[in-house]
């Protein structure tokens, strides 16, 4: 790595078979987006690969000749991935169901996930600038609009959509809306499930998409504790990594975000390392990751030429000053590599990135 603009050049490379080369590799620092592989692994050994989201709607009372003589009630689930079309769809279904009027309120459960966005270490602007505000009812990435009331608390917005569908679709709610817990007992009517986990860890991966990864934290909260929250998807975090003894530094978000981030390439070497035993999480990531030189993913002006081309799996990082890189290569003699780079207090991300990716191509074109 002669040469970088880096003032801390931080790897660990295994080469199976021959070994490993490291510079600093149990040195913590901000890992950006590497720290994608840390939500995205605890989340999918909670839930496993084909969980889906399960948007469910109901009432307060059965619907009779058309009608829901009480309160229509939408229960959000944490899909970061739901859309104003699909909201559509699920008022066109209750419309087949024969449903058209509603004489009571349209109700919005939020509560699976807390309203706290923000982690420590985030920029002001980060929200919506790089992430939707985190809510268990989202629609459209929740940065549809703009506005301070909007990112404190998009559900009265996104519920306003709902009401919309409805009336699109012939559904009139004579009542209010109101924003609260559903009631206690209710009457099954629709549901609307997302593609599976698998599919959305493979977005969120391959697109680093922050806001999927944020939301993907929380519901690895809810899943431990019944409670979605920043802290409580931390704690799932390291939870996990215990169980797996990959060592951790400081996680304060999903995404990473946060400057306050701190990894080592240990921690991503240990977490890819121990992949291939956790059946049910390593082809999602593996195939989430984006690849070398192939159009779609954060890699796709990365590493292109011949011999390198389509080898390289890796999760991208990128902040202020700060690059990384972590994954699998295949070597010209098919052998796998396993690697970190975490780089930091770089002035100039592209020319960090040239040096990462022309020592992984070095790697790949081993012969030993």
């Amino acid at each position: 790595m002669r040469g970088t603009t880096a003032a801390n050049v931080d790897y660990q490379i295994e080469i199976s078979g021959i070994g490993a080369i490291s510079q600093n590799p149990n040195r913590a620092s901000a890992p950006a987006s590497n720290e994608k592989l840390l939500t995205s692994l605890t989340l999918l050994d909670l839930v496993g690969p084909s969980y889906r989201y399960v948007t469910t709607v109901g009432s307060t009372a059965p619907i009779t000749a058309g009608t829901v003589d009480g309160d229509l009630v939408l229960i959000g689930s944490g899909d970061p991935t739901m859309t104003e079309r699909d909201l559509g769809g699920m008022a066109k279904e209750l419309a087949r169901d024969g449903l058209r009027t509603v004489t009571g309120r349209l109700i919005v459960d939020d509560s699976r996930y807390s309203h706290t966005t923000r982690a420590p270490g985030w920029k002001h602007d980060f929200v919506p600038g790089e992430s939707g505000t985190v809510d268990a009812f989202t629609v459209n990435n929740n940065d549809w609009r703009g506005g301070p009331s909007f990112i404190a608390d998009p559900t009265p917005a996104n519920a306003g959509l709902w009401r919309k569908a409805l009336t699109n679709n012939g559904i009139t709610v004579a009542g209010g809306t109101t924003i609260g817990k559903a009631p206690g007992a209710l009457v099954p009517v629709i549901s609307h499930s997302s593609r599976p986990l698998s599919a959305i860890v493979g977005m969120t991966l391959n697109e680093s998409i922050n806001f999927y990864a944020e939301m993907m934290l929380r519901e690895a909260g809810y899943q431990r504790s019944g409670y979605g929250s920043r802290a409580t998807g931390v704690a799932a975090v390291h939870a996990r990594a215990a169980v797996l003894q990959i060592p951790l530094g400081v996680v304060e978000d999903g995404s990473g975000l946060s400057y306050d981030d701190r990894e080592s390439p240990t921690t991503f070497t240990t977490l890819l390392d121990a992949l291939p035993t956790q059946t049910m999480a390593y082809q999602s990531i593996y195939d989430g990751l984006p690849v070398s030189c192939r159009r779609g993913g954060t890699l796709e002006y990365r590493m292109c030429g011949s011999t390198v081309k389509d080898r390289v799996r890796a999760k991208t990082g990128t902040l202020d000053h700060i690059s990384s890189l972590s994954g699998y290569a295949i070597t010209a003699n098919n052998r796998l590599v396993v690697f970190s780079f975490l780089l930091s207090g770089i002035g100039n991300v592209y020319t960090a990135n040239a040096h990462i990716d022309a020592a992984i191509k070095a790697v790949v074109n081993t012969t030993a």
